[in-house]
């Protein structure tokens, strides 16, 4: 089952460049700033988040921006890929129904494609949070190991969505709202040491906490998570996967008929 859903993936690599390319290119045509919205997306979140927070919070409003940049990065790649990912069947309907195409490659093409904005926009952010007072140190090289465990552990549970999602059309919502929750329930805008020590473990049950750790430090502190810590982010990122294809080859037969 899962070495077939990967031989699918490479027997169909040219559909799935191109599908992937096409996400790049369609998601900003037509636009006058093109694809520069991928900065300026995030840009603009960070900047109206950090002067609110900073003033309730009284950080200094260059400290927060960067420690909100940290957690802004993996929650939006994570979130993105949820949301988008559970209805990509839903979106290629037609072409689903026209041709044999394995069915996995929307659901990974549209991650792929995220992830791609994802690295970019992070790249140019860091480059003004550099400019504001940001380390540059020899941890930031972890970061693209970073980026492929979150990626893993949101195409897993993207995969697993999307099978669902095709059966309750409400779910977007209902994920929708879920993400909105997760969003105030992960220490992105706050560290965790400001929530009580009595309710701390109740965030520690949240799997993001520990991506949001494994950014946070190497961007926000310079230094790199311990490995218990990568070996839990590893562990999750597995069993996502594992989780999401075994859920998507089970019922993918049954997808045509549900659409």
């Amino acid at each position: 089952m899962f070495s077939i859903f990967f031989k699918e993936l490479f027997q169909y690599k040219l559909v799935l460049k191109q599908l992937i390319w096409q996400q790049l290119t369609m998601r900003y045509r037509r636009t006058a700033l093109g694809f520069f919205w991928t900065l300026l997306n995030p840009l603009l979140t960070m900047v109206v988040t950090s002067i609110v927070f900073s003033m309730i919070m009284r950080w200094p409003l260059k400290t927060f921006a960067i420690f909100l940049f940290s957690g802004l990065v993996p929650f939006t790649l994570f979130s993105n890929c949820l949301a988008q990912g559970m209805q990509a069947l839903l979106n290629n309907e037609s072409l689903i129904k026209k041709i044999h195409i394995p069915k996995q490659i929307f659901v990974v093409s549209t991650s792929v494609s995220l992830l791609v904005d994802a690295v970019f926009s992070t790249i140019c952010l860091f480059i003004i949070a550099l400019a504001i007072g940001a380390p540059f140190t020899a941890s930031l090289f972890i970061l693209p190991v970073n980026f492929l465990l979150l990626f893993a552990f949101a195409v897993g549970l993207g995969l697993a969505l999307s099978i669902a999602t095709v059966s309750f059309r409400d779910l977007p919502n209902i994920v929708g709202v879920v993400l909105q929750a997760l969003y105030y329930l992960t220490p992105i805008i706050y560290p965790l040491t400001f929530v009580p020590e009595t309710y701390r473990w109740i965030f520690a049950l949240n799997p993001l906490t520990l991506f949001i750790e494994i950014f946070r430090l190497p961007i926000y502190e310079g230094s790199i998570a311990g490995p218990d810590v990568y070996a839990k982010v590893a562990a999750l990122a597995i069993l996502s996967v594992l989780f999401g294809i075994y859920t998507f080859k089970k019922h993918d037969r049954y997808i045509v008929f549900k659409l």
